[in-house]
């Protein structure tokens, strides 16, 4: 589902009065675009269920409490109506948490009026929406995406990767690496969850490839403490795999018996027959 922009000229043509557009006057609230323009209860209006979000720095909430409460709300939230006093928050997420810091009853709000739905679509396009949102604004980190996807997945709101990646005009291969950082050590998990130390999904990709615990637990400090960098990271994971390649020949030693086997599926025919005949001269210098 494609982002839907918010126009800053239907804003605009919203009028400065928009604060005196309430629910209860729905006859003279302005529509611009198919959207209306009201001032809501905050009690009326619930979070989208499918919010990926799971952590709101409480710093910045007080700051956005404090311009708030000096310049008022600039942008209205965006919600979604699904009753007769009922609204389901479509943007805005950390606008409506201040007004309720602020203890203000009210709200401005554009309110879309909802399609109905059965309850997985429902469901689906609730994802999509709050996704969507946070991803183009890169407000999410990528613990809470990866926890928004596995949701998604996990209630079979899409049949699978492929279907999922297509909603959300991503590629396979990068949801694929989204959902491998749940794959992460917990000291990690948690890390990302406190402090969203980094929103490099690609860098923590390579560190789940680290198998041995503490050596991954190790190498993300030292990343998200600048030691190391993304092509360093994929350095590293060069080094692993050839270090723990297999032996391409195996030595079997008995009593008065050495078997030995080698593995020339990567070798060509030629270079197979000059393999064997230099093996010849070896053996007869020996037997």
């Amino acid at each position: 589902m494609a982002k839907r922009k918010i126009n800053a000229a239907m804003i605009l043509a919203a009028g400065k009065d928009a604060h005196l557009q309430t629910k209860e006057k729905v006859s003279h609230a302005k529509s611009i675009e198919g959207e209306t323009f009201l001032e809501l209860n905050i009690k009326d209006i619930k979070n989208n269920p499918m919010q990926p979000r799971i952590h709101i720095d409480k710093e910045e909430l007080k700051d956005l409490s404090r311009s708030i409460k000096l310049h008022g709300l600039i942008q209205p939230i965006a919600v979604i109506k699904v009753g007769e006093n009922d609204y389901i928050l479509k943007a805005g997420q950390r606008r409506w948490l201040a007004h309720k810091e602020l203890g203000l009853k009210k709200i401005k709000a554009i309110v879309q009026e909802e399609t109905i739905l059965p309850k997985k679509e429902s469901d689906k396009a609730l994802f999509e929406i709050a996704v969507m949102e946070n991803t183009h604004r890169d407000n999410l980190n990528p613990l809470e995406l990866a926890l928004s996807l596995r949701q998604a997945m996990d209630k079979k709101l899409y049949k699978n990767m492929d279907e999922l990646a297509q909603a959300l005009s991503k590629s396979k291969s990068y949801v694929s690496k989204v959902l491998k950082v749940l794959a992460l050590e917990d000291e990690i998990i948690e890390d990302l969850s406190k402090n969203k130390s980094t929103n490099d999904i690609e860098s923590l990709y390579e560190i789940q490839k680290i198998k041995e615990k503490q050596e991954q637990i190790r190498v993300y400090f030292d990343f998200i403490s600048k030691k190391l960098d993304r092509k360093a990271l994929r350095e590293y994971n060069k080094k692993e795999k050839v270090s723990h390649a297999k032996v391409p020949y195996s030595f079997e030693g008995r009593a008065k018996k050495v078997k030995v086997e080698f593995d020339v599926s990567d070798l060509t025919d030629d270079k197979v027959k000059i393999l064997k005949d230099e093996i010849e001269e070896v053996l007869k210098r020996y037997l």
